[in-house]
């Protein structure tokens, strides 16, 4: 047996004789950690990344630990020596033999070999910490299903657990590390390469939306984009169209051509609308047969043979819907994460944000969002996939003259706005002109400005980016069926004359 294989030996416990009554731990290998960064401080870097005091499961190595990391972050040598000050009249280092504590550490034969191994022994004790606290969780939930006899619904104990298994995984993270600016830039040259040798205008995935491809490039993994809108404008259709496009383009990485356009696999969480609806809908658009049609059984033959091959041809697209009402953003997370798992996801939309619930501990809505739109961008960036979140806007709007939306209409919290890499609202003037009919139909010269303002109107809609962490901002001129809930590019798409401000 090497030293190496002696040193495993020495600092880990067989699991096979540790009595199942007691948690997790391995007391031997904390004091090894310690030892380790008494003689390589340098080694505290690296350690730092992944684990703090609360991993630690005997309460003087934690007491160590937290000592040494004081004396470390003071830009001082931390020692066997300089560490006895700090810690030897501390009550609990006394009880566990003071000074003898100390030589312990100092006289270990394997000193050499730790020092090697720190960041190694750092990830087992946190794992040890956490199989702890799953033990906790597990012990908790265990009792209050047990404990039938109370008000307490089996949903509120799910979802309390849930917000602690999406916490303890969180806290099972390492630390980012800083990238240097070398690799940086060669991911910037190695896209940039791509650009250059492809033969498609945009480099991420289709909104099936010219002058909003032409604008943002598409979209973006790790990008959260926020479409806004009052009731009625359209959010949703617009999401689920943007889905409905990088899905139809999904092709086979191995037989997709440069020229083609980007699509994926997309999942939606639909905390409003059934799946059927999202399907309805989504038929609809591609069969350009009016939804509320087949909900009245007003469609003949032909058109039932017209939606029955859009059916045919959709059943092929990568598309996944999760209906379930009342996430919060824990569910959602783990939900698409283990999705992601399974099938690589590339895109995932979430309608809308202020259904989703936040994880119980804080009554305070405002708060809620901003947990819910952080854990939205963190999912983004986590799966490296763009995040689509549709918000409602608030009621002020529709007290101005002028019910275009911006940034502070944002429903809720600034929250949505900081963590969001783009926000583009909805606007339909037609929505708000069909509400404002003259009251006197025999006003000839009102009903004909009305009429005349109707018709510029009819079947637009503007796309209004107010936010663009990457580019312009921008007011673009869309199509809008509101039959097909669809949108669409309009004849004369140009984005010549559109407003501009450089970011």
């Amino acid at each position: 047996m090497n030293q190496v294989e002696m040193t495993k030996q020495d600092t880990t416990v067989n699991s096979q004789s540790i009595p199942t009554h007691t948690p997790p731990n391995n007391p031997q290998l904390e004091l090894s950690l310690l030892t380790a960064l008494l003689y390589d401080n340098n080694s505290y870097t690296e350690v730092s990344k992944i684990l703090n005091g609360e991993h630690f499961y005997v309460p003087v190595n934690r007491l160590v630990f937290e000592k040494i990391e004081s004396i470390i972050k003071q830009q001082r040598f931390a020692s066997p020596n300089t560490l006895l000050p700090y810690i030897e009249n501390e009550p609990l280092f006394k009880e566990q033999g003071g000074t003898d504590y100390i030589q312990g550490l100092i006289h270990n034969p394997l000193t050499p070999i730790l020092t090697t191994r720190a960041v190694e022994f750092a990830k087992e004790i946190r794992d040890l910490s956490i199989r702890r606290q799953l033990i906790g969780v597990g012990t908790e939930l265990s009792q209050k299903a047990m404990n039938w006899d109370t008000d307490e619904q089996p949903k509120k104990i799910i979802d309390a657990t849930e917000a602690k298994l999406y916490n303890l995984r969180k806290y099972g993270t390492d630390n980012a590390e800083f990238q240097t600016f070398v690799k940086t830039i060669t991911q910037s040259i190695r896209r940039a390469k791509i650009a250059s040798e492809t033969d498609n205008a945009i480099s991420g995935y289709s909104t099936g939306l010219i002058d909003l491809d032409n604008t943002l490039g598409g979209l973006h993994p790790s990008d959260l984009v926020i479409i806004a809108g009052r009731p009625g404008m359209g959010k949703t259709a617009l999401a689920t169209n943007i889905a409905h496009s990088v899905a139809k383009n999904y092709t086979n990485p191995s037989t997709r051509l440069p020229s083609d356009p980007l699509g994926g696999k997309v999942a939606i969480f639909s905390l409003e609308m059934s799946a059927e609806q999202i399907g309805t809908r989504l038929l609809a658009e591609t069969a350009e047969i009016p939804a509320n049609k087949i909900r009245l059984n007003q469609i003949d033959q032909e058109q039932f043979a017209k939606y029955s091959e859009a059916a045919i041809k959709m059943a092929r697209l990568p598309i996944y819907i999760d209906d379930t009402p009342g996430l919060n953003i824990a569910d959602i997370t783990l939900r698409a994460g283990r999705l992601h798992r399974n099938v690589e996801l590339n895109l995932i939309v979430v309608d809308y944000i202020q259904l989703v619930r936040g994880l119980g501990t804080n009554k305070n809505r405002t708060y809620e969002i901003a947990e819910i739109t952080g854990g939205l961008k963190n999912l983004a960036k986590e799966l490296d996939v763009p995040v689509i979140g549709v918000s409602q806007l608030s009621r002020s709007i529709e007290s101005r003259e002028d019910q275009r939306p911006q940034l502070s209409d944002l429903r809720d919290s600034g929250s949505i706005e900081q963590d969001a890499d783009l926000v583009i609202f909805v606007y339909r003037q037609e929505y708000y002109l069909n509400r404002q009919q003259p009251a006197d139909p025999n006003d000839d010269k009102a009903m004909e400005s009305w009429k005349d303002k109707m018709e510029a109107a009819r079947g637009k809609a503007n796309l209004i980016i107010d936010k663009n962490r990457h580019g312009p901002l921008k007011s673009l001129n869309v199509s809008f069926m509101g039959k097909f809930t669809k949108f669409g590019n309009l004849a004369d798409s140009t984005l010549a004359g559109d407003n501009e401000v450089q970011i």
